[in-house]
């Protein structure tokens, strides 16, 4: 089992050992099924210059190495929540574990299918700067003692997988498979504001008889339509906005038509893409004349296979047009004949924003930093290589999702875009 997220999120690909979970799921009171809309202002969150440095640092670094000589030789009835946005790294939702006040905040994870939460069985510097779940402190807590392990492509979550009842909205879903983190291993679990992981993805990616949160609400009845959607804000100062659609999508944040795309693999949130145009030309980035895309929420940025993410930053060369980033060419994704073009203000992403942003780094003992530091800017591209039955594949992050206004279908198992109403 694969993938999540590249946190900053950068969660990148999941492995899971399988496990055996026999807990069955209680049914919802009739009183709280069909929810109705509900809106959840958010709190502003802020970004140290230390997690920037992190962010930039971690892309910046995967890039480089694509410019070395030894790899150019290779061959190769809706419910709105609305979202924190950590400054357009993360965006996280509150849900309750427990009782409804006792709230977590978690990153909305198209690109993972369990549910993760910090608690106090973790005693790592990770955890103990996050919330952490007491089981002991919940009546409706129950154990089922399962071991799990995930790896993301920026670190390892080891963890106990148990039920409580979640409170997500005004839905209560009592017996929810959660994992309580009992060890985490990489500096992004360190340098990000969230408490936890709920995946949203398809349940052949979660361990067997592990059930997602989404899927306890399928079985529920608890929706009108098995459907949810993400509007990310555009301006990363802009806290009010950002939301997540339970049951449906929220036609005030869609700019024209919606296009849907069916879902070729109910493992992600994957569809095909007929082509990928630099400035209109194909480069030959689809290889075989079509290209997976994952739609990954928990994304921050955009990746791709390392041979073709290593042509398309070469053609871009973007460091040495930092000074004209209208001058570079737009990226368009063609899927089922629709263009899904960034313009280069969009892909590219300054980092001197801050003069002092990273004169900590350039004055370290660690001198590899320095010249990639010295960029002043990336483009928001990392090479990721999935691997097969699910890859080769792209990600389509939240650059792309910040967009494009997104709607995951798991009624007729499709993945909507329509332009962001900003």
């Amino acid at each position: 089992m694969k993938h999540s997220i590249i946190w900053l999120c950068f969660f990148a690909l999941f492995f899971t050992n399988a496990i055996n979970i026999q807990e069955e799921q209680v049914p919802l009171q009739p009183e709280q099924q069909k929810q109705k809309i509900q809106h959840i202002k958010l709190n502003e969150k802020i970004v140290n210059v230390k997690d920037s440095q992190d962010f930039y640092n971690f892309v910046a670094l995967n890039q480089k190495k694509l410019f070395e000589n030894q790899f150019i030789q290779k061959s190769s009835a809706s419910e709105n929540m609305r979202l924190h946005n950590f400054k357009n790294i993360q965006y996280t939702a509150d849900i309750g574990i427990g009782q409804s006040g006792n709230v977590f905040k978690v990153v909305l994870d198209t690109g993972s299918a369990n549910l993760w939460i910090d608690s106090n069985r973790c005693q790592e510097p990770g955890c103990l700067r996050h919330k952490q779940y007491k089981h002991e402190d919940s009546h409706s807590f129950l154990p089922l003692n399962q071991e799990l392990t995930v790896e993301f492509g920026s670190g390892e979550l080891k963890g106990i997988v148990n039920s409580d009842t979640i409170y997500f909205g005004d839905i209560t879903l009592p017996r929810q498979n959660l994992a309580e983190i009992t060890s985490e291993n990489g500096i992004i679990f360190k340098s990000l504001d969230f408490d936890g992981i709920l995946g949203l993805a398809y349940p052949q990616m979660a361990p067997k008889n592990f059930n997602p949160v989404f899927d306890n609400m399928m079985q529920q009845n608890a929706l009108e339509k098995n459907q949810f959607a993400f509007y990310f804000a555009k301006d990363p100062n802009d806290i009010t906005h950002s939301e997540f659609t339970l049951g449906g999508y929220n036609e005030a944040h869609v700019d024209g038509d919606i296009n849907y795309h069916n879902v070729i693999d109910k493992y992600y949130w994957m569809i095909k893409a007929d082509s990928i145009l630099v400035g209109g030309q194909d480069i030959g980035l689809c290889n075989d004349g079509s290209c997976k895309l994952i739609v990954d929420t928990g994304t921050s940025i955009m990746s791709g296979p390392m041979d073709d993410v290593g042509t398309l930053l070469r053609n871009l060369n973007v460091k040495d047009h930092c000074s004209e980033v209208k001058s570079l060419p737009t990226i368009t994704f063609k899927i089922d004949g629709i263009d899904y073009t960034l313009e280069p203000e969009e892909y590219v992403k300054p980092t001197t924003t801050d003069s002092s942003a990273f004169a900590e780094m350039n004055s370290s003992e660690d001198q590899s930093m320095v010249e990639v530091n010295s960029w002043d800017c990336i483009a928001s591209f990392i090479p990721l290589d999935i691997q097969e039955p699910q890859g080769p594949a792209w990600i389509l992050g939240d650059v792309f999702l910040r967009k494009y206004y997104s709607i995951y279908d798991r009624d007729n198992d499709r993945v909507g875009f329509a332009k962001s109403k900003q």
